[in-house]
């Protein structure tokens, strides 16, 4: 169920004015846009001049990064405010996140782009999110934020893999869900050509209404390192890639037909070398993990389920050709760009590592106690 209201619009600036009347006759507004948005956020705001309101408006430069700094504005506004309205994408509603952290706020979000990743189903679980979600109708016109979108599309097939993954280990019966969720995706991704912009927006704006956020994937957990180290910063492109690698490597653990209970991995020296990529504290990272025990009966819940789980990953990596295709069209250089700026020994080394961060039933995390150390072999 969702935890807001989505609203696709296809008259903005009448919406944005009933939203804010229902909420508030008159009284203080603050508005929250990157510079870029700013001719965006003005059509937004044209039809609330009819009412009684005080309109403080907070612009970002486009190249702002969300912290705590940078949210003072919106935290710093003035106790009267009593509706944030955010304008823009994800750093804006990142911003509207971080600022809720440390202060009480109703705020909604108003968005030009068909990517709704970290605007919609992504806010973090344990953040307020907004009161409404409005999605312009008529946001079709940048073709890179389609990429973005066969990105975050790609990573929600592989999460809803994994997560099913985990699920069968723990026993937890929720197929009518995830089948929900599958139907979805499936219908969005098709044979892998994804180049329908309208069966793309729809497809994941229906998806965003219906997802579970709850699950922190894997597939959430690499692309943000491969952002940390600098791979790229768009999470569009850094869910594509965690999504393609995932695949190859889910596949390749659901591949060995005979797992033995070994001696498991040192995931002491995965968070070792973790502390040393994200300058975390090394303790913490080990203190997090020092709790995991293996399961038998893990052995052979994965044994029962390995072909079916193969399955789905093999059709899913028939059609990587085609998606990663589909998202390169949408890029303004068609990938050239991926050939050069990203190291792929780089994100070799962060799912090697990554299992310290993934859930204990993760594949990933599975695979340390049942293939081991290969330092050992």
């Amino acid at each position: 169920m969702e935890k807001f209201i989505t609203q696709i619009s296809d008259n903005i600036p009448a919406d944005v004015a009933k939203l804010v009347s229902d909420i508030m006759p008159m009284g203080h507004i603050c508005v929250c846009y990157l510079g870029k948005d700013k001719e965006f956020a003005q059509r937004a705001l044209s039809q609330i001049s009819q009412f009684e309101y005080k309109i403080t408006q907070v612009e970002y430069p486009d190249d702002t990064v969300c912290n705590e700094d940078t949210a003072q504005d919106i935290i710093n506004c003035d106790d009267d405010a009593r509706l944030f309205l955010g304008i823009g994408g994800r750093t804006i509603v990142s911003l509207m996140g971080k600022a809720c952290e440390k202060r009480a706020m109703q705020y909604a979000i108003i968005t030009d782009s068909p990517f709704l990743y970290g605007v919609g189903y992504a806010l973090t679980p344990n953040r307020q999110t907004p009161i409404k979600l409005l999605i312009d109708k008529f946001c079709k016109k940048d073709y890179s934020d389609y990429a973005r979108c066969i990105g975050a599309v790609l990573a929600h097939r592989v999460a809803l893999w994994e997560k099913k993954y985990v699920f069968h280990m723990l026993g937890i019966q929720q197929n009518a869900k995830l089948k929900a969720e599958e139907t979805v995706l499936s219908e969005i991704i098709g044979d892998g050509n994804i180049d329908d912009k309208d069966r793309l927006f729809d497809g994941i704006v229906t998806y965003a209404q219906i997802s579970d956020c709850e699950f922190r994937s894997s597939v959430e957990i690499a692309a943000e390192l491969i952002e940390y180290t600098n791979l790229t910063y768009d999470r569009g492109e850094s869910l594509l890639l965690a999504a393609i690698a995932l695949v190859k490597y889910f596949k390749a653990i659901m591949s060995i037909e005979e797992y033995r209970l070994i001696i498991p991995a040192d995931t002491s020296v995965r968070c070792r070398s973790l502390s040393k990529l994200l300058g975390a504290d090394v303790s913490e990272l080990i203190g997090a993990v020092k709790n995991r025990k293996f399961e038998g009966k893990w052995l052979y819940i994965h044994t029962e389920y390995r072909e079916d789980m193969l399955k789905e990953l093999e059709e899913l990596d028939g059609k990587l050709i085609n998606i990663i295709k589909s998202a390169k069209r949408f890029m303004p250089d068609v990938g050239y760009h991926f050939g050069d700026d990203y190291d792929s020994d780089s994100i070799i080394k962060i799912l090697y590592n990554l299992s310290p961060l993934t859930h204990e039933c993760s594949p990933i995390a599975i695979a340390d106690a049942l293939l081991g150390d290969p330092s050992l072999d």
